[in-house]
């Protein structure tokens, strides 16, 4: 069984706790997770960005740079 928190195995006879969590759009589902807090996985929250918007990005820096009114 993995827990639902980090997604690593629980093994046997390592301390665990299982809840219920209810869902408004299906019905309820139990989760189970490690008894001691484990780091959750990084994961992505946004959108990579797509060639043009890195290319307009670096242009403004460029142009930052070399402003003409820069002492």
């Amino acid at each position: 069984m993995n827990c639902a928190r980090c997604d690593r195995p629980i093994l046997p006879g390592q301390p665990s706790t299982t809840f219920p969590v209810d869902s408004a759009s299906a019905g309820g589902a139990d989760v189970t997770v490690h008894a001691e807090l484990c780091d959750m996985p990084a994961h992505q929250t946004a959108p990579d960005l797509t060639g043009s918007q890195i290319y307009a990005a670096q242009l403004r820096a460029a142009a930052a740079r070399v402003s003409r009114y820069a002492p």
